[in-house]
């Protein structure tokens, strides 16, 4: 009887199997690399597209945009993390979904407890901002998952990958809709526009009376220093109107222009829409508009003085001392209270009205737009501790109405505005207004659409702007002939 022995397997025949185990991972990688190689290519090239400004007018406030940035980034986001894998399902997602609600809560609060962001956010702020988290922490997760049901996922992969810029993006431009800090992509990238260096000086010290004054107002990043304050602060830039090249320089009336935190002086002019509201209004008026000294008062883009001389900075100083010498010696302008004023947004608006009442030798005209209604880091007790030092007598020297009670303003005059969806700035500046009201002074209290935001502080400024001028004491701010003098 024969035996029979099974036929060993060649190693002819395991050896194909293995040539191709091996050949499809490295094609798979030669490919991801080639991918890889060309988004790093594009995304250096955006980046020098963008830098040098090709896309600086691209607009950033288009809500359906934003939306639709959003509603695909979270189509993404859930089509890369659906899967029948059990594990993934009842493990892995719910713990990377429950880490990024503490992540967001953690994020919410710290900004809270730091004062960074003292204003109310809406709720949906949370799920803009945990989507962009839960796509940035789930991409690796999804990318290292190697098969389901014996079938590779390219296409979830590439979802994880596009859900990251996508729900980002979208994030960011629903809550930038939201404050309209950025406009446009080229505010988010500071280019202003401004003549910088030597060639602002220049510009200024070339002027000659009498020559033929620009079609419209220029930009220049001319910074008030702090030679008697020692007030750090960041750069800020001027806007100086069509007639500030000709004779009439010295008389033009002078508004500072203070953003809220967190923000950056610039916001005034490109957020705020200062720089087309100023050239608009000198266009009907021969040229002649307020120049605008937007200047820092925070020190950085969250920092907080209230604008006044504190631990954190002689900012009082700085704005009463430093920067009128800037103005009347740099800038060639005379001082005269009656023509200088200073426009106000959020906590800019309190430091407005707390400078001109402590200060109305310096400046008497006041455009609060949403401020406080006195200094403010958030709760009664840390502001006593972290501007005054603990100090209740220098805490009331600073507390508007206190001081509209005690002392008089003959020539000072006050707007109040908020958005119709600020109900804090309303109640407000409807409480101060009655209170400036009952000491005699000019006071206009007003709510125009919009909440506690630059989309509101732009339209603000627009509709002031005319009949602040008509109260500054100036010369030669006549309409031109067949335009309205007043609002």
């Amino acid at each position: 009887m024969g035996i029979y022995h099974a036929e060993e397997p060649t190693h002819e025949l395991l050896a194909v199997p293995e040539r191709t185990r091996h050949r499809r991972p490295r094609g798979r990688r030669v490919a991801a690399a080639v991918a890889a190689v060309a988004a790093g290519l594009a995304t250096a090239g955006l980046t020098w597209a963008a830098r040098g400004g090709a896309f600086d007018h691209v607009p950033l406030l288009d809500r359906a945009v934003a939306a639709g940035f959003e509603a695909v980034g979270c189509a993404l986001l859930l089509a890369a993390f659906w899967s029948r894998e059990r594990r993934w399902l009842t493990r892995t997602l719910p713990i990377l979904l429950l880490s990024v609600a503490g992540l967001v809560g953690l994020v919410a609060l710290t900004l809270w407890i730091t004062g960074t962001v003292t204003d109310a956010y809406p709720p949906s702020f949370a799920i803009w901002v945990g989507a962009g988290f839960a796509a940035l922490a789930g991409c690796p997760l999804v990318l290292r998952r190697r098969r389901a049901a014996g079938r590779a996922l390219p296409w979830r992969k590439a979802a994880a990958v596009v859900a990251v810029p996508a729900t980002v993006a979208g994030a960011f431009m629903l809550i930038d809709q939201q404050y309209g800090i950025w406009p446009q992509i080229g505010d988010v990238l500071g280019h202003s526009g401004a003549i910088s260096g030597q060639q602002a000086h220049d510009l200024i010290g070339g002027a000659t009376p009498g020559g033929t004054p620009p079609a419209q107002g220029v930009i220049v990043s001319l910074d008030a220093p702090s030679t008697r304050s020692h007030f750090r602060h960041r750069p800020g830039v001027v806007f100086l109107p069509p007639a500030y090249f000709g004779p009439g320089r010295a008389t033009l009336p002078v508004l500072i222009m203070l953003v809220g935190s967190p923000g950056t002086p610039i916001n005034w002019l490109k957020s705020g829409h200062g720089q087309s509201t100023d050239d608009a209004y000198a266009a009907a008026h021969h040229g002649r508009a307020p120049v605008l000294v937007v200047v820092d008062q925070n020190g950085s883009a969250t920092g907080d003085t209230e604008c006044i001389d504190s631990p954190q900075g002689n900012a009082e100083t700085y704005l009463t001392a430093d920067v009128p010498a800037f103005i009347t010696g740099t800038l060639q302008i005379q001082h005269n209270p009656s023509s200088w004023g200073i426009v106000g947004f959020s906590e800019g608006g309190t430091c407005a009205l707390d400078l001109v009442l402590g200060h109305p030798d310096i400046y008497r005209h006041v455009i609060d737009f949403g401020g406080d209604a006195r200094p403010n880091l958030g709760n009664p007790a840390h502001t006593l501790s972290a501007l005054f030092g603990g100090n209740l007598a220098a805490e009331q020297a600073h507390d508007p109405a206190r001081l509209l009670s005690t002392r008089r303003y003959p020539g000072v005059t006050l707007w109040f505005g908020a958005g119709a969806d600020d109900a804090r700035g309303i109640a407000v500046g409807e409480q101060l207004a009655a209170e400036a009201t009952r000491d005699g002074i000019v006071t206009h209290q007003f709510v125009d659409t919009g909440g506690h935001n630059w989309q509101f502080a732009s339209t603000g400024f627009a509709r002031v702007l005319p009949q602040l001028c008509d109260e500054m004491v100036t010369s030669g701010l006549e309409p031109a002939p067949g335009r309205p003098h007043r609002a």
